[in-house]
């Protein structure tokens, strides 16, 4: 008796992978479009990963008039970071050893370490937004 294997890919599954950089969510982009043009509707495409269909429309109008480069992420200025880059390089290593150590940091903890290294000061949710960044 043949035995069949299953295997269902969920739509976290589908989100964590065009999560991390902008190439994966460029190649996300993409692979939504070329569904688009085998046949799925944007909104089918857009309930398979969790996107929104208008978005899925609008990535689809992008590629018909610029090619690939309509896929590509827009700059998102934002707030400018009140770390520079000498001070995320700090603060990565004092994780790092934290972590080496088994000494978890928290956020409290974080904010503190910034205050006094750097003075800076960051709250407590900014500090839990960076230890999720940096995946700590």
């Amino acid at each position: 008796m043949k035995q069949t294997s299953h295997f269902f890919i969920t739509a976290k599954m589908l989100r964590d992978l065009c999560a991390k950089s902008p190439r994966d969510r460029l190649l996300h982009r993409l692979h939504g479009v070329a569904l688009v043009f085998h046949g799925l509707s944007a909104s089918e495409v857009a309930r398979m990963y969790g996107d929104s269909p208008r978005a899925v429309s609008y990535w689809v109008k992008r590629f018909k008039e610029r090619g690939l480069k309509g896929l590509e992420e827009d700059s998102r200025p934002g707030r400018p970071s009140k770390l520079n880059p000498s001070q995320w390089e700090k603060l990565q290593a004092f994780l790092n050893q934290a972590r080496a150590r088994s000494r978890p940091v928290n956020a409290e903890t974080l904010s503190a370490y910034i205050l006094n290294e750097f003075d800076v000061s960051l709250t407590v949710r900014q500090c839990w937004r960076i230890l999720k960044r940096l995946k700590v």
